[in-house]
């Protein structure tokens, strides 16, 4: 192992490092990992990153698992930081730029933190590894610990598609379906994992969020080694959230950055427990239906195991949080699409959309640079399709000269 220890970010109780830890035992909030970041401040310079390779194992120093050990990797990228002139241009600002996360083995962002957490279930002799998930965490660990030769458990809602249960099942992992609300199955599979050691990475696990933080140190070092102004992103348990803020405290803790960029969340009117609860400056998640309908199914989490601690950041470090319509996310997709060639799952174009909500509310200025999550491909979750596909023209050989000369 590579770090001190666990720490609970509500009461400040410290773990030690030597086994597996989820949450709090007092509090019940989701734990992070620490590190002597005074001795790392020599380690972990900006010459030093710049000259290796790319990609997330780069940031070795600041990942919890030892040198020696080799990373569970499948060829996750530093994804591209695709700087959006078209876009930025359309809705009136001069600094956007999208993380396209979708250019991950699997699609999704979901690649950072299994990696990183399969590479621990390695380095700890784990046999078996799980996940809680119906769609990118599912897939991205059922194909991880295939690449690791571990046994997977998936756990998935009895009311899943055919569709995505055949990413979930074709790497051989064992996916059950099971017929309660997440938050009940969330807290179950912890205490099965304890006693059967299973190692459950699930959305908010520790090891999870260190490989969700490496996006940060991406950001920052594809700016120029400098922070952007905002970072608009999904959220559905709060991981990736809580990993972002993660990744640039750190950077700021060992001097490489001076400021924290504001973040804000963005979720679906039809499912938005944070953003209820922030707004509401209400310390408690507010409980909503878990029959919701959208077509951002990735985040339709009623019950955000990070929440409080998502909340808590927001609140510290001036974030925000959005909730956003169906239509205005499919709107999006078309857009970023269209005018970046970039095909977002309604998850990643849902940030578009809140961007210009707070375009609306003059909280962002003309000139910030604005950094766009774009969590994963719309390839195995295009959300409404008949909203983003043009009718097409049929034609008889005769006539496709014409119709193309018209232009």
């Amino acid at each position: 192992m590579n770090f001190e220890g666990y720490k609970c970010g509500f009461c400040g109780r410290e773990f030690f490092p030597d086994e597996i830890q989820y949450r709090c035992d007092l509090c019940d909030e989701p734990l992070s990992v620490v590190y002597e970041y005074s001795s790392l401040e020599k380690k972990t310079t900006v010459e030093r990153f710049s000259a290796r390779h790319s990609g997330l194992w780069k940031y070795r120093e600041l990942l919890p698992v030892v040198p020696s050990i080799q990373p569970v990797s499948l060829g996750e990228l530093a994804t591209p930081l695709h700087e959006a002139k078209t876009l930025a241009g359309s809705i009136g600002l001069s600094n956007v730029f999208l993380k396209n996360e979708g250019r991950h083995p699997t699609g999704s962002f979901k690649d950072r933190g299994t990696s990183v957490g399969m590479t621990v279930a390695v380095e700890r002799g784990v046999k078996a590894v799980g996940t809680l998930s119906h769609g990118n965490m599912g897939t991205s660990t059922a194909a991880y610990a295939a690449k690791a030769g571990l046994t997977c458990y998936i756990l998935a809602p009895a009311n899943i598609s055919s569709t995505r249960l055949l990413y979930l099942s074709v790497y051989g992992a064992r996916v059950i379906l099971v017929e309660d609300e997440y938050d009940a199955v969330y807290n179950e599979s912890l205490k099965i994992g304890m006693k059967y050691d299973v190692f459950f990475i699930n959305s908010d696990n520790p090891f999870r969020t260190e490989g969700s933080k490496t996006m940060a140190f991406e950001i920052v070092e594809d700016l120029g080694w400098e922070a952007p102004d905002w970072v608009v992103a999904p959220a559905s348990s709060g991981g990736m959230v809580s990993g972002l803020y993660k990744g640039f405290l750190e950077f700021k803790e060992i001097g490489i950055i001076s400021d924290i960029p504001k973040i804000a969340v963005i979720q679906p009117v039809n499912s938005k427990p944070i953003v209820t609860a922030f707004k509401k400056e209400a310390e408690a998640i507010e409980r909503v239906s878990h029959d919701f309908i959208s077509i951002v199914r990735s985040l339709g989490n009623p019950y955000p195991p990070s929440g409080n601690r998502v909340l808590k950041l927001l609140r510290e470090l001036k974030g925000t949080a959005i909730a956003v319509s169906d239509e205005e996310t499919s709107a999006a997709q078309r857009e970023m699409a269209r005018m970046e060639g970039v095909f977002a799952e309604p998850a990643g174009a849902i940030a578009l959309a809140g961007l210009k909500h707070l375009i609306k509310l003059h909280r962002i200025e003309k000139d910030e640079k604005v950094v766009l999550i774009v969590s994963g491909f719309g390839f195995r979750d295009p959300g409404d399709a008949d909203s983003l596909v043009d009718k097409p023209l049929t034609v008889g050989i005769n006539n496709l000269e014409s119709e193309i000369a018209r232009k």
